[in-house]
């Protein structure tokens, strides 16, 4: 039963949040870096909207918060500002970062069981609090805290399970 709630979860983090193919995926410029990071889910509108202001004060970096599903997507420019100072700024906001989010395109699902058995390999990495893998989107959708698991470890194990992570893999930090 927990394990389903889990799987409900995830699928419904699936469908609130944009597209992210990366853990810090760089976008048109070879500067600009993407983070998706889920917040403490105590944050309401004004706590994101501060946040949003702490981070924006940065030279170079553009945020959107989302009260509901506790999502923070940030841009920015690496040149001009670094991911410690990123983070440092949700610590002086007083928003506690739960995990970080990726999404990838994983090729050869083709039904449930496909999904399940990407599902099943996510899970069983520590330091994944989410992930859910979907045949019909051909995308697998996964929460994890940065400390204890690399995204190249989820990667890893979707390639793991004879499926393949497409182009759209999170690049290393």
């Amino acid at each position: 039963m927990i394990k389903f709630v889990k799987y409900l979860t995830a699928v419904a983090l699936m469908a609130s949040m944009s597209v992210v193919a990366g853990e810090e995926k760089a976008s048109q410029c070879s500067n600009t870096k993407q983070l998706t990071l889920k917040i403490d889910s105590a944050a309401c509108a004004a706590t994101c909207a501060e946040l949003d202001k702490v981070l924006t004060s940065l030279k170079g970096v553009k945020a959107e918060s989302c009260s509901q599903s506790h999502l923070t997507k940030v841009t920015y420019d690496s040149s001009k500002v670094k991911s410690d100072q990123v983070f440092a700024a949700f610590k002086k906001a007083g928003v506690k970062v739960e995990g970080q989010q990726i999404q990838l395109a994983v090729k050869g699902m083709a039904c449930n069981s496909c999904s399940t058995k990407v599902n099943k390999a996510l899970t069983k990495l520590d330091g994944v609090l989410n992930g859910a893998a979907c045949h019909q989107s051909k995308k697998a959708t996964v929460l994890f805290d940065p400390s204890k698991v690399k995204s190249e470890q989820i990667v890893a194990a979707i390639n793991s399970t004879g499926f393949k992570v497409t182009d759209n893999a999170p690049k290393a930090n």
